[in-house]
């Protein structure tokens, strides 16, 4: 009869499936973070979402810079008689980049008289705001949710290494705010004439929007090494 040693036997089972180990924890570690990035998106564009309703319908910061037209009714009819399709339209506007380069030509000349200015035109009605239509405030907040869950995922990466302290993770988030206030609203002040009282109203709300939203998600998003020490200690309480 032949012998099979059978403790052999179990002992690589063992080590088999103590080799997946690692494995399964990473995998449980990765599913941990997408769990925390979602809660932080949700989160985070909740925050920013109410503070956007908050600048525009209880804090003066847009609308003092937000002029009305002396005349609207001759300015919509003058829009009206031009059967103009939704879209954004500039004067004085130019045939091509001939126009722009030939100093004589009629687009410099109006340029340098001016004025100059940028309608965006939506031709078709929609309800005043308040109350708005059900598919704006959710377009709104799906918006936001995605540029939160991206922030939170970009925190992630830097969780653990220059952003490991909870007060860095909310200057991160806030960082990002600056940086859209730079691209998105100064850009514009710069190269389209954009008042600078109309900017600079932009420019606060999104970075304080922002900055409020990141003492939320830095709560979230945080190093695993903080996790496990947070559940060690209350495991310990």
């Amino acid at each position: 009869m032949e012998y099979v040693d059978h403790s052999f036997q179990v002992g690589n089972r063992a080590a088999e499936r103590l080799s997946r180990v690692p494995a399964v924890l990473s995998r449980w570690s990765l599913e941990k973070k997408m769990v925390r990035i979602l809660i932080a998106g949700v989160l985070g564009g909740a925050v920013y979402y109410v503070w956007g309703m908050m600048v525009w319908m209880v804090i003066p910061l847009h609308a003092p810079t937000v002029n009305q037209f002396p005349n609207e009714d001759a300015v919509i009819e003058v829009l009206t008689a031009q059967n103009l399709e939704t879209g954004v339209y500039s004067a004085p506007g130019f045939a091509d980049e001939s126009d722009m380069s030939n100093p004589d030509s009629e687009f410099n000349k109006k340029h340098a008289k001016g004025p100059i200015f940028s309608v965006y035109y939506h031709a078709d009605g929609s309800p005043p705001m308040p109350p708005m239509p059900t598919s704006m405030l959710l377009n709104g907040f799906l918006i936001n949710f995605l540029a939160a869950a991206i922030a939170a995922c970009l925190l992630s990466t830097v969780a653990g290494g220059c952003c490991g302290s909870y007060l860095n993770r909310v200057g991160f988030v806030t960082g990002l705010g600056v940086f859209v206030a730079l691209i998105g609203h100064l850009s514009y002040w710069n190269w389209m004439y954009f008042p600078l009282d109309y900017t600079l109203g932009f420019v606060v709300d999104v970075v304080v929007g922002w900055s409020l939203a990141g003492l939320i998600m830095a709560a979230v998003v945080r190093p695993e090494a903080c996790a496990a020490k947070g559940d060690s200690k209350d495991a310990a309480g």
